[in-house]
């Protein structure tokens, strides 16, 4: 129970701090250009993750040239939050799945973006089992990384080109009061139920 509670804090205190660095960046935009008239705010909760993942992963990668590997978790945060040609204007020219097999491409910058698993952690370790696959590596987990997954890396040859290690903290579903969707656990009888009266 504590674990949960535990992350249930930590899930809110990353959507106070999206809100108020998209609120930050909307204020700085018009002292910054003087004109007075903001830039275009991001929509919601979305549009502060998608800010976030600009500035905090994808702007953080250097080079013109990265291929971006990411797991089914991290990938349906992508694509809750950004569409293909995000990715390119920031320099990804190719998006893969993390577990599937691929041929090396030595001149790139590589962000891995997966949820911290024993599964996902053996992935990126045996792409550098015996060979020097990318340029460089970058390594966002979607989460909080359990205390023995991150210590595999230091270990293997992919060490010395770890650019980065960061724990984003996107591992959460944003969702609004008024919207339903069937992946909701028992969320039909509550939309369907008339309010309950107050106590």
């Amino acid at each position: 129970m504590r674990t949960h509670k535990t992350h249930a804090y930590i899930q809110a205190h990353c959507l106070c701090d999206f809100y108020l660095t998209y609120c930050a960046g909307w204020v700085g935009a018009i002292k910054a250009d003087g004109s007075g008239q903001p830039r275009e705010p991001s929509n919601g909760v979305f549009g502060c993750v998608r800010d976030y993942i600009f500035h905090q992963m994808l702007d953080a990668v250097h080079g013109s040239s990265k291929v971006f590997f990411c797991d089914a978790h991290a990938a349906a945060v992508l694509n809750c939050s950004l569409r293909l040609h995000d990715l390119m204007e920031r320099g990804v020219t190719l998006l893969e799945d993390l577990m599937a097999p691929r041929q090396p491409i030595m001149s790139s910058f590589t962000p891995y973006f997966f949820a911290v698993e024993d599964a996902c952690v053996s992935c990126v370790v045996e792409d550098w089992m015996a060979k020097v696959p990318y340029r460089d590596v970058h390594i966002f987990a979607l989460g909080c990384a359990p205390h023995r997954s991150p210590q595999q890396l230091p270990r293997s040859r992919i060490a010395p080109r770890v650019m980065r290690f960061k724990e984003m903290m996107l591992d959460f579903t944003a969702t609004e009061a008024l919207v339903f969707h069937p992946n909701m656990q028992n969320g039909l009888p509550q939309l369907l139920s008339p309010l309950s009266p107050p106590t």
